[in-house]
Order: C-alpha cells, then sequence, then structure tokens
C-alpha cells in the first residue's frame, strides 16, 4: 500500500514536469482581413446646356447719340399728329438716334451674299440722283447685291417693283416713298411675305423696322431763325406779311418743317403768315411774283424747298425785289444764293449720309443686330460765312467758286 501511494506520487509530479515544460498554447487570433475600398466612382459631369448664342453687336453703335428711352419706340405718329398730319405707321424697332454725316464706324458687311431692292421716288434731280448713288456705294462696302427701282413719282410703279422683288425672294428692301400713304400696299405685302424692310423718309401708314429722317420741325426752326435774325439785324419793324411756299397736298416733311417755321414767328402778334403753293420752280415763280404785288407789306419769305426757293428767288430777282429769303435744302443755285447775298441762309441736310445710313440699318438688321427705330441725320445751318465749306462737304471733290464759273 505504502508503495502504491509513493508510485501515484511519483507519476503526479512527472506529469507536473512535463506540463511545465511544454510551450504556451499561443492565442487564436481572427484572421486579419484585408483592408477593402469602395471603389472610387468616376466624377460625373452634368451635360452641357445649350446655350443661346450671343446677339450680335451694332457695328454702328459708337456713332449713335440716344434720344429719350432706347428701350420705348418713337411714338412717330404723335410726333406727326401735333402738326396737324394723320398717321398710322408701325415702326417695330426701339429708340430714336441722331447720328453725323460721317459714319466713324465702317459700314457693316453681310455675314451672308444678302439681296436687297431699293425703290427710290425719283432720280432726276440732283438729290434724287445723289442718294441713289450713294446707296450704290454703300451697298458695294456692305458687300450686297442691290437691285434698283426708279419709280419716277408713282406709286404704282414702286408697287410692282416690290411684288417682283417678293417673287425673287429678296433678303430685305429700302424704300423712299412715293405716295406716303399709297405706300401701304407695298409694306403690307412685304410684312406678309416676311421680307423685313428700312423706309429712307417715313410712311404714313403701314409697317417699318426703321425709319430714316431729318428732324424737319428744326429743319423749319433753323430757316425761321436765320429770317428773323435777317430782319432784327437790319432793323426792319417786326410787322407786315411773311410769305412761305410749300406743297400742294400733304407731305410730312412739308407739314413738320412748317411748324418750326411758324413757331418761330409766333412772338411777333403784328406779323401774319401766308401760305402759298406749287410744285415745280415754275409754279412757285408765278406764285411768288403774284404775291410780290398783293402783299405791299411783305418783309420776308421762304422756300420750304428747293423748286421753292429757286422759284421764289427767280421772282424776286425778275421784279427787282430785296425781300429777305430764306430755304430748306441745300442745291447747288441756293448756295450760290446764299454766297451773292440773295439768300439770306437755308437749312441743310446731305443727300448722301440717308442713303449710308440706311443701307447700314439693313445689312445690321439682316445680320441680326438691334437697330434703332428712327435715325435723325444732321441739319446744318448755312450762311454767307459758312457755305463754301458747306458746298464741299455736300458736294465732294467740287468747290463754290467752281460751280458758280460753270466748272
Amino acid at each position: 500500500m505504502k508503495k502504491l501511494t509513493q508510485f501515484a506520487m511519483i507519476l503526479l509530479i512527472l506529469v507536473l514536469i512535463l506540463s511545465a515544460c511544454s510551450p504556451a498554447a499561443e492565442p487564436t487570433t481572427a484572421p486579419t482581413a484585408e483592408p477593402t475600398t469602395a471603389p472610387t466612382a468616376e466624377p460625373t459631369t452634368a451635360p452641357a446646356q445649350p446655350t443661346e448664342p450671343a446677339t450680335p453687336v451694332n457695328a454702328n453703335l459708337a456713332d449713335f447719340t440716344y434720344v429719350g428711352d432706347p428701350n420705348v419706340v418713337f411714338d412717330l405718329n404723335g410726333w406727326y399728329a401735333d402738326v396737324g398730319v394723320d398717321a398710322n405707321t408701325t415702326i417695330k424697332s426701339a429708340g430714336l438716334v441722331k447720328v453725323p454725316d460721317d459714319m466713324t464706324t465702317a459700314m457693316p458687311i453681310g455675314n451672308k451674299k444678302f439681296t436687297i431692292g431699293f425703290s427710290v421716288y425719283y432720280t432726276v434731280d440732283e438729290v434724287g440722283s445723289m442718294i441713289l448713288e450713294s446707296m450704290k456705294t454703300a451697298a458695294v462696302e456692305a458687300g450686297v447685291e442691290l437691285l434698283v427701282n426708279d419709280a419716277n413719282y408713282d406709286q404704282n410703279i414702286q408697287n410692282q417693283a416690290i411684288e417682283q422683288w417678293i417673287l425673287q425672294g429678296v433678303d430685305g428692301v429700302i424704300l423712299a416713298p412715293c405716295d406716303f400713304t399709297g405706300v401701304k400696299t407695298a409694306l403690307d405685302a412685304l410684312e406678309a411675305a416676311n421680307i423685313p424692310v428700312v423706309t429712307l423718309n417715313a410712311p404714313l401708314a403701314g409697317g417699318t423696322y426703321a425709319a430714316v429722317i431729318s428732324d424737319t420741325v428744326e429743319q423749319g426752326t433753323i430757316a425761321g431763325e436765320m429770317l428773323e435774325g435777317a430782319l432784327l439785324a437790319s432793323n426792319t419793324p417786326m410787322k407786315g406779311t411773311v410769305v412761305y411756299q410749300t406743297l400742294p397736298f400733304v407731305h410730312p416733311n412739308a407739314a413738320t418743317r412748317a411748324k418750326g417755321f411758324v413757331d418761330v414767328f409766333k412772338k411777333y402778334p403784328d406779323i401774319k403768315i401766308v401760305e402759298l403753293t406749287g410744285i415745280s420752280p415754275e409754279d412757285h415763280f408765278t406764285a411768288f411774283d403774284g404775291a410780290l404785288k398783293a402783299y405791299p407789306d411783305m418783309i420776308g419769305a421762304w422756300g420750304l424747298y428747293s423748286s421753292a426757293t429757286i422759284g421764289m428767288m427767280n421772282a424776286a430777282k425778275a421784279a427787282g425785289s430785296k425781300v429777305l429769303l430764306s430755304s430748306v435744302d441745300n442745291d447747288k443755285p441756293i448756295l450760290e444764293g446764299i454766297y451773292n447775298g440773295t439768300i439770306v441762309g437755308t437749312a441743310a441736310y446731305s443727300s448722301i449720309a440717308p442713303a449710308r445710313w440706311a443701307m447700314s440699318e439693313m445689312v445690321n438688321l439682316l445680320n441680326g443686330a438691334p437697330i434703332p427705330g428712327i435715325v435723325f441725320f444732321a441739319n446744318m445751318a448755312i450762311t454767307k460765312d459758312n457755305v463754301e465749306a458747306a458746298f464741299e462737304h455736300y458736294y465732294p471733290g467740287q468747290n463754290l467758286k467752281d460751280y458758280m464759273a460753270g466748272q
């Protein structure tokens, strides 16, 4: 028994010794997962939104002097209503600008080969002829094809030309009306055909994108003030009759010029204003010859346009009258009359500038640029002091003394 106990003790000691000598078990650890990275999303870009093309800039903007709000359409009908002229004209473009005779900016060039029709009321006189030649030159500068019609003061001929151009599919039309009301037929036809039009002189009916005109009220005012100044300078008592001669039918330029002139003399209650009419210089010669006899108290006179002035000037010369005479227009005989002292002065305007500004308006419009609805070209007061310089301005390459010498 004792031996068995000793044997058990020995066996227990051996077990303990063997346990102590065994290496310690490594602690178990869950395998470390490889770090995972979420796939990077490709940056997304919103699809580009279509952008409106930029509106072209008017090539002649730097030459514009805006009068009033450039975003408001000028009330041409109201302007005419002030002088008793009925008008029902739609101007499609906003703004009124004054422009110089000579552009400081270049004539716009068409962004394609545009075909433009130009119908002019008359080309027999010097003014109409210069307008036509200036329009041809402007067309070359603008790189457009110009179709020309001389209506010879016949609205039916002008309407027929418009009908033909509509059939041809022209890109635009520049129109100098023969009949300021009757031209509505042509304007309506162009509107129906979706062909844009710019008028040189404003119609009294129909629609146009823009009208190139002169400030004719200002012209009358200039002529009136010249005559007033000459009367005061000569110490003429401001009483008696002042005659002016105009056209025998409604013409917006005539009515607005007359307003400007008559308003100058409203401050003289003892002056009576008498209106006479005619068309040709011969008509006006006869009318003024009669007036010189009918109004012995005549102290002054005014020719509202060139034919009137020339006829009146010749009648006064034939009668030996020294009555003071003023004018509108810058025909060469009128400028010679100013130089010689037969005429005290004239309110003048270019025959070249209107054509160039009308072409500018049309080409800018066809190019997609905004255009002003009314363009006032410049007026000039011409007296003996500046008549020679004015002659060279209005007739480039010529001078007054050569003209008077018959050259």
